[in-house]
């Protein structure tokens, strides 16, 4: 049929006017293809918080990778041999959050010979030039000596966050410098580290206008610490919810500190053993019925069994029970777990 296919070869085009509006996908595919403002892009990258979502997008095209790179804030890295500090900084400029890994999985095992490397301190030194407004720190397995965290902690003004895990080569003296300088610290996690105890001199050298903390724990340290000057802390920071004990934290001095924050949601206790009170044991008691958001507890690193009633009564709340240096007999832990309602994680 003449015409049935469109106009001919020798029609004259439609007048714009007359012509049919173009369907609503092809308009959204034209409107698409034509590039945002960097200023809008940023703005939805800001939504983003995941890393396997930010990398896909950085994929889409070299504009979007640009835009990716300038407004990302929070970074990842793996292994720390992947790329250099250099390399970092060129392609991500406004950095405030890094989580960085050294060693494989093995060196937990003592499977890594000794000088084998991962050294953080030309990480710190390029970025305490590119980064001032570095606010998080997060190293794992990484070699870091108290000339690291003096660095740290006169490098970065707004420093916030600082956990290192299975990491080496410092002392508790860099630990007071952190302490002593990083006026906005929220969080201080130091786990299964490799410390040169030097005495629990270090929690004293908190100035007395801390009262930022938010999560606190030193339970891998050998020695000591100054309970008046933990207790002050502990005190002055209302909004503390995670605290973990070392194993030199006795019972009687245990419930002055949940008296001080019962509002913790995380508690890791340090050595669960004492002659048995009747005293001591009503003190331990109240001090937990207080602590009614209670939802992960761990520690116990020595247990007097005739102590572990004194926590059933956190016990409907919790979700998580980390017993993994606990010694405590079958049939008291059995007893404990039995009062466990919501308990979504045990090991």
């Amino acid at each position: 049929i003449p015409g049935a296919w469109g106009p001919g070869p020798g029609a004259k085009p439609r007048p714009k006017s007359e012509r049919e509006p173009e369907p609503v996908c092809v308009m959204v595919v034209k409107r698409m293809s034509r590039p945002f403002p960097d200023e809008v892009l940023e703005h939805v990258l800001a939504f983003l918080s995941s890393h396997r979502d930010r990398n896909a997008v950085s994929l889409v095209c070299k504009l979007w990778c640009q835009v990716e790179g300038r407004s990302r804030q929070k970074v990842f890295i793996g292994n720390c041999y992947a790329v250099t500090p250099k390399k970092l900084i060129k392609r991500f400029p406004r950095v405030k959050s890094l989580t960085l890994k050294g060693k494989p999985h093995f060196a937990d095992f003592n499977m890594v010979p000794a000088g084998w490397g991962a050294d953080v301190q030309a990480w710190v030194a390029a970025m305490a030039k590119a980064y001032p407004g570095l606010q998080e720190l997060r190293l794992k397995r990484m070699v870091v000596t108290d000339d690291t965290l003096h660095l740290i902690a006169h490098s970065f003004p707004n420093f916030k966050v600082l956990v290192l895990t299975s990491c080496e080569g410092f002392s508790t003296d860099g630990l007071a410098t952190v302490a002593a300088h990083c006026r906005h610290l929220t969080e201080l996690d130091l786990q299964e580290n490799d410390i040169d105890d030097r005495g629990g001199h270090w929690l004293s050298c908190f100035p007395d206008s801390c009262t930022s903390l938010v999560s606190l724990n030193f339970a891998c340290l050998s020695s000591e610490v100054n309970f008046e000057a933990l207790e002050r802390l502990v005190c002055r920071c209302t909004s503390l919810r995670s605290l973990k004990l070392n194993r030199l934290v006795p019972l009687e001095l245990l419930h002055r500190l949940l008296n001080r924050a019962p509002q913790l949601v995380d508690l890791g206790t340090g050595a669960y053993l004492q002659e048995p009170r009747t005293e001591q044991y009503a003190k331990l008691k109240d001090a937990f019925d207080n602590c009614k958001g209670l939802q992960s507890l761990s520690g116990f690193w020595e247990v007097a069994p005739v102590y572990l009633p004194s926590v059933y009564s956190v016990c409907l709340n919790l979700t998580s029970l980390n017993l993994s240096y606990a010694t405590i007999p079958s049939a008291e832990l059995i007893k404990l777990i039995g009062h466990c309602y919501k308990l979504q994680r045990l090991w």
